[in-house]
């Protein structure tokens, strides 16, 4: 369920972004990675683009450069996760996702786009509270982080980061149990596709009994049977 909601909200933001955007941006791309982008490597598994103040500004990858301006959404994974009651069945997973704008640095009145500092407003101001239907807090929007600069055409162009949090509800197995998708669009279907382990799903209730035990009674003096009704 985690990659599944993970993929499915990617999606809805670059959708929301692509409709909203209108001309501002030559693309709206999803599943793109901010240090490629940057052109940065890896260090000790952490994200170089991740600037202290005092750090000399990262070049823009060309590829990307020539792609400006553009958005692009970028999948943070889910930070943590903690169990949300006492059976521990049920956890909170905390994810989140940024959006990387390009455009300009500075703008004037021979260029026609809206220039980085206005896309940043966009972003934040089209994303900001919505959970787009789904079963998601709404997105909270967090940092601004400048990623780097590069000169293309004479002008300086920017990469800024501004990320969004949110969290979900994710259902765990009961103890020793296996998956038992109830359908195709069951999120457990994927261990069925690929030939996991299942169980039977648990059958639905067919009747309860009721026994009457008076008060100071000995034992039960009526008893009462009642049938779940016929779909």
């Amino acid at each position: 369920m985690i990659m599944s909601m993970l993929i499915t909200l990617q999606t809805a933001i670059a959708d929301r972004l692509r409709q909203g955007m209108g001309q501002m941006v030559r693309e709206v791309a999803a599943d793109l990675d901010e240090t490629g982008l940057c052109g940065l490597q890896l260090a000790h598994g952490d994200y170089s683009s991740r600037l202290t103040p005092g750090q000399a500004s990262p070049t823009i990858n060309p590829q990307a450069l020539a792609r400006l301006p553009a958005l692009w959404t970028v999948a943070g994974g889910i930070t943590s996760s903690q169990p949300q009651s006492s059976q521990r069945l049920r956890y909170k997973a905390n994810a989140l996702f940024t959006v990387v704008v390009g455009d300009r640095l500075q703008i004037d009145a021979a260029y026609k786009g809206a220039g980085v500092w206005q896309l940043v407003y966009a972003a934040r101001r089209l994303l900001a509270s919505q959970d787009f239907g789904l079963a998601i807090n709404p997105l909270l929007p967090e940092k601004v982080r400048p990623l780097g600069q590069a000169p293309r055409d004479g002008q300086p162009w920017s990469l800024v980061a501004c990320d969004f949090s949110t969290y979900w509800l994710d259902e765990a197995l009961d103890n020793g149990h296996w998956p038992a998708p109830q359908g195709d669009a069951d999120p457990d279907a994927l261990f069925r596709a690929f030939g996991g382990r299942l169980e039977t799903p648990a059958q639905p209730a067919q009747s309860v009994q009721l026994n009457y035990v008076p008060a100071g009674a000995a034992g039960v003096k009526a008893q009462d049977t009642v049938n779940a009704p016929k779909s």
